[in-house]
């Protein structure tokens, strides 16, 4: 079993808001089809008006229609759902990855744990009997929050680190504060503690559920993960090189992606 993190920030986000008005004028780096907008929904921003006020009201309805979407700069960690194996892989096959932390944007959860990210192969080069290097090269464009619609980035997201999966351990434990023990109301030492342990002697030298090797968003590169690199000089898109063998990635590694910023001209 695994232990992540509730809710936690990862890395640098920028979610542009885009309105309806300028939907159609801006449609290569917004969104085109609204989210439902109600107090529940995170990925829409919006306030109401507490009294009867013009201006309020159409800057109320203006920020009901915003509709956020990852941008440039945003980190988002997220782990394979199935191995990725070069001698099975064709360009153009889909690749799934799925969230392990909340995204936050202000404070509301804009992409909650468990949605799901897509992404598909770019290249592959197989090893051979005079190469023994295989690479793979992977883009990933959208994200889907559970139970709704897909959400385009902004821009391409691309691989900047790769780590082992997180590696749940249990440790065995003595120590008070260690264990789940719930305090009577009001009271902070002694009996509260000893009648909650008594009423529950299982915990008593328990093996508590720990978990480690969780990456985060200032990573980079490859951690953990035996002969394998990470090439991003490449335009638009990430190849993960084997340098022995066929390249191999099981379910559960650790991807960090993070959406690109756009091409400036020449």
């Amino acid at each position: 079993m695994k232990l992540y993190g509730i809710v936690a920030v990862l890395g640098v986000l920028n979610f542009p808001p885009v309105s309806e008005s300028s939907m159609a004028s801006q449609s290569s780096v917004t969104e085109t089809s609204k989210l439902p907008s109600t107090t529940n929904s995170p990925a829409v921003e919006q306030s109401g008006p507490t009294t009867h006020n013009p201006s309020k009201t159409e800057n109320s309805r203006a920020d009901a229609a915003v509709v956020y979407r990852p941008g440039a700069g945003t980190a988002i960690i997220c782990e394979l759902t199935k191995p990725l194996e070069a001698r099975k892989l064709k360009v153009d096959d889909k690749v799934e990855c799925i969230l392990v932390q909340d995204l936050l944007y202000k404070g509301k959860i804009v992409l909650p744990r468990k949605s799901r990210t897509w992404g598909h192969v770019t290249e592959v080069v197989r090893d051979s009997k005079d190469h023994p290097e295989s690479r793979v090269g992977l883009v990933f464009d959208q994200v889907i929050p559970p139970g709704k619609k897909e959400v385009p980035f902004q821009y391409p997201a691309i691989i900047i680190a790769i780590a082992a999966p997180i590696r749940a351990t249990t440790v065995p434990t003595t120590r008070i504060t260690d264990m789940p023990v719930q305090m009577a109301q009001g009271k902070g030492t002694g009996g509260s503690v000893l009648s909650a342990i008594q009423s529950n002697t299982q915990l008593v030298g328990a093996n508590m559920l720990s978990s480690s090797g969780a990456i985060g968003a200032a990573n980079r590169g490859v951690i953990g993960v035996k002969d394998m690199a990470l090439d991003n000089s490449n335009s638009g898109y990430s190849v993960i090189v084997s340098r022995k063998g066929s390249l191999r990635l099981d379910f559960d590694v650790q991807i960090l992606l993070q959406v690109s910023s756009p091409l400036k001209p020449h």
